[in-house]
């Protein structure tokens, strides 16, 4: 027998995507979501889903990697703020059949590989 505890309080986690640009850098997106459990759909929250962090995982990497190689690097940095209203509006919508609340999606960094890193430092 295992016992699982839910909480109402605001859950944060960080979700690293590994992907490549449009101008083929590897990139890792680092996204942190804010979610917690809608006070009416506790049921939902701890008896549809058994492990909400990689249920979370599965779509913000759906969407970073359906999103990021359209974009070149320069653009992937410009564009932080559109990947996160993407991943914000998907996580809202398939979240909220489980239960759960999404409060912010944000891209917190576009880190390129790091030999990208070095060869763009000796320019």
């Amino acid at each position: 027998v295992s016992f699982r505890s839910i909480t109402s309080r605001v859950d944060q986690m960080v979700v690293d995507v590994h992907t490549k640009t449009k101008d083929n850098v590897f990139v890792t997106a680092k996204v942190a979501v804010q979610q917690s459990v809608k006070p009416d759909n506790v049921v939902d929250a701890m008896y549809k889903l058994s492990d909400v962090h990689a249920q979370i995982d599965s779509y913000v990497s759906d969407v970073v990697r359906s999103s990021v190689p359209h974009m070149t690097l320069d653009e992937s940095f410009e564009k932080k703020d559109d990947i996160s209203n993407q991943v914000q509006q998907k996580l809202l919508v398939e979240m909220g059949h489980y239960g759960f609340q999404i409060h912010k999606a944000l891209v917190t960094e576009m880190v390129p590989h790091q030999e990208v890193v070095q060869s763009m430092n000796e320019i």
